[in-house]
Formats: C-alpha cells, sequence, structure tokens
C-alpha cells in the first residue's frame, strides 16, 4: 500500500484549520440569529410557576388538614433557608393510623425560590447539621392525588412518591425520618428523578419544573424499631404531597 504523498498531507493539515473556523463561524451565527429573528423561547431564562407561593412555603411552612401546627419557624441549614413545623394530631386519628406514632412530628420544607435553583445536596445538609448517624434505610412508596375540585382531565391521574424511609440518630434523639423531592408530576430522593422531568418542561414550556425538598422527622426510642412508625409516615407523606398538588403546584401543568 503507498504511502501519502507529501501534497496530500499537507492538504489535510491546511483542512484543519479551515473546519475550525467553520465551526466557531457557525456558533457565532447561532448566538446572533434570534436578536434578528426575533428571541428563541431557550433564549430567555426559564420561568418558575408560582414563584410567590414557593417562597411563602419557604417563610411560612404549608398548612396540613387534619394537623396542627404548634409551632413554625425558619432555619438555615447549609446555607440554605427551610421552613420547620412542629405538627401535632388528635389522639384518636394518630391511634387510627399507627398507635405507637409520636405525638408530635417535625416537618421540613425547603422550595425554590428562583429560576437556577434547583435540589442538589439537601439531605447532606440536613445529615451533617444534625451530625445524623443514619441506618434501616428503605424505600417507601405511595402516591398522591389532587382534591377532585383541583382535578384537570390532565392532572386526575394519582402522583407517585419514592422516598427514602431511615433511622436517624445524634446523642439527643433518635428518629425515623421520611424526606423526598416533590413536584407536581411525582416525588423522588434523588436529583436526578427532578432533571430530566425539568428538562422537559424547559423545552416545552421554557419553564423550569418547580420542586420543595420534604423531610419528616418522628421521634422515636433510641433505637427502637421504624417499622412502626411506617403507617404514620406513610399517611402523612401523602398529606404533605397531595396538599403541595392543591397549592403550589396547583396551576402547574404536567410534563
Amino acid at each position: 500500500m503507498s504511502s501519502p504523498t507529501l501534497s496530500q498531507k499537507a492538504s489535510k493539515k491546511s483542512f484543519v484549520p479551515f473546519l475550525v473556523v467553520a465551526i466557531l463561524a457557525l456558533f457565532v451565527a447561532i448566538g446572533a440569529l434570534p436578536r434578528y429573528l426575533g428571541d428563541w423561547p431557550w433564549v430567555n431564562n426559564p420561568t418558575v410557576p408560582n414563584k410567590s407561593a414557593l417562597i411563602a412555603v419557604k417563610e411560612q411552612g404549608l398548612p396540613i388538614p387534619g394537623w396542627q401546627t404548634q409551632e413554625q419557624t425558619t432555619t438555615k441549614l447549609g446555607g440554605q433557608t427551610w421552613s420547620i413545623q412542629q405538627l401535632a394530631t388528635e389522639p384518636e386519628i394518630r391511634g387510627a393510623i399507627a398507635p405507637e406514632s409520636p405525638d408530635d412530628i417535625f416537618l421540613l420544607l425547603r422550595s425554590q425560590v428562583w429560576y437556577a435553583d434547583q435540589p442538589e445536596v439537601e439531605w447532606v445538609d440536613i445529615q451533617g447539621s444534625q451530625r445524623w448517624k443514619i441506618d434501616s434505610r428503605q424505600q417507601l412508596s405511595f402516591s398522591a392525588s389532587r382534591s377532585p375540585s383541583d382535578q384537570t382531565p390532565d392532572s386526575a391521574q394519582p402522583v407517585p412518591v419514592n422516598s427514602d424511609f431511615f433511622r436517624a440518630w445524634n446523642q439527643n434523639q433518635t428518629y425515623a425520618v421520611l424526606q423526598w423531592y416533590a413536584w407536581p408530576t411525582g416525588g423522588s430522593p434523588s436529583p436526578a428523578s427532578w432533571f430530566w422531568t425539568d428538562q422537559i418542561s424547559q423545552w416545552q414550556r421554557n419553564q423550569r419544573t418547580p420542586w420543595v425538598a420534604v423531610s419528616l422527622w418522628l421521634p422515636i426510642e433510641p433505637f427502637s424499631d421504624i417499622s412502626l412508625q411506617r403507617a404514620m409516615a406513610e399517611s402523612l407523606g401523602k398529606t404533605v404531597q397531595a396538599t403541595l398538588l392543591d397549592t403550589v403546584f396547583l396551576d402547574t401543568e404536567p410534563s
């Protein structure tokens, strides 16, 4: 087989800079076209639906049907602001769901507040701030629905949620903990699950998929079995997700 001639090698070398220049020119043209043809949807920053409601969650918490908020405050965890609510319910209601459940449960919420805000290290922030040790980790799945009066043909289906359920403790207290990221069409403890839904929402409507980080703490006796709290955690998890669907996620179209 004959080797390439010097002229062929020179021709290939001269073609490389031309190709680079052509690619750069293409990128410049793509960036300039919207200025002359009108803005493309992805040129502007995507909007956050119901932004004011999301901010209110961070500052005021979330009214939970069937539960009383004994106290609500805000605190910084890992540099981010969280709402903390101390919830209580009637003894007969609690007994019907899970007789072994605690009198008071803590609900922590961190909501999206601007377009570039996305779920990342919320669980790490909580664990680090509380100096928790964790075991008995398991998945807890459930579904929640909007109130019948708020349902549309596109939002009538139950919303599936996967959550992390585990035991956490430090020197002061042991908890059964349930946590997940909630959004209008689902929920998961993994930010990656939200990411793909958000990408579709941006391409279709130039909107972010709004989200709320939810962490439920059920105080328990040191090293007691968290399976005794599973029914209460699931029941309250459904109620929290359904309340979010009926409030901050109400006017958000499914992706």
